[in-house]
């Protein structure tokens, strides 16, 4: 399979799971309100979220995700685990009410369920590329203030802080509308990532039950 189909094999995973990230814009934001930050609460803020990044070497957790899609009239809700590991291995699995697994790592990825698999080389493709840094600084946080790729818009809420990213290059500009990360107060590490399509379809995924830094087998990241 070539890389153009597999590309399109993996948008088409990205509607149905994503993740991808991962990375979701107000849709589910209304629980509380947000200010605008003032400028010397946004650099303290990337300031902050930028050495927990740094500290940040594993993450597991469960997530809930919820897709909206504008043709139906009810949310598509899925729950499944997710498991982290510095600096380039995640493993995405969804267990409800399907059984669907997204692994990356290094320069791999593999996108496998009950009766398929397919492993991907993103040095083959730009865009694949791409896709991995931004999952993985929806994950960590880390570079996800590019000047280069996204405007970043800055709000403060009563627990925790809302980064708005609007992308500036075509190719991302295709595929996100906006994609809102919540960064918890007490730690900076990521609550919440919404993806707000090209489409206009969203997806919002909450993680919970966050266990950070604890001992990751490497086997959990493992693609064959």
């Amino acid at each position: 399979m070539n890389n153009d189909k597999l590309f399109n094999r993996l948008l088409y995973f990205r509607h149905l799971t994503f993740l991808i990230g991962f990375f979701l814009f107000t849709t589910m934001s209304f629980a509380q309100d947000y200010r605008p930050a003032s400028p010397e609460q946004q650099r303290e803020l990337i300031r902050s979220i930028d050495a927990a990044s740094k500290q940040l070497k594993t993450l597991r957790c469960d997530f809930v995700q919820k897709k909206s899609i504008s043709i139906l009239a009810d949310e598509l809700i899925s729950e499944g685990k997710l498991s982290f590991k510095q600096a380039d291995k995640l493993c995405w699995e969804y267990t409800r009410p399907y059984q669907y697994r997204f692994t990356m790592n290094g320069d791999k990825i593999m996108i496998s369920s009950e009766t398929n698999r397919n492993v991907i080389d993103v040095n083959g493709s730009k865009m694949f590329n791409e896709i991995s840094k931004i999952i993985i600084s929806g994950i960590n946080g880390s570079g996800i203030f590019d000047d280069n790729k996204f405007t970043a818009k800055f709000n403060v809420g009563a627990n925790d802080y809302q980064v708005v990213l609007t992308p500036k290059q075509r190719d991302l500009r295709q595929m996100f509308n906006a994609i809102t990360l919540t960064f918890d107060k007490s730690d900076y590490s990521v609550n919440t990532v919404e993806i707000r399509e090209a489409s206009d379809d969203t997806t919002f995924i909450t993680m919970k039950n966050k266990q950070i830094n604890k001992e990751l087998d490497d086997e959990i990241f493992a693609i064959r």
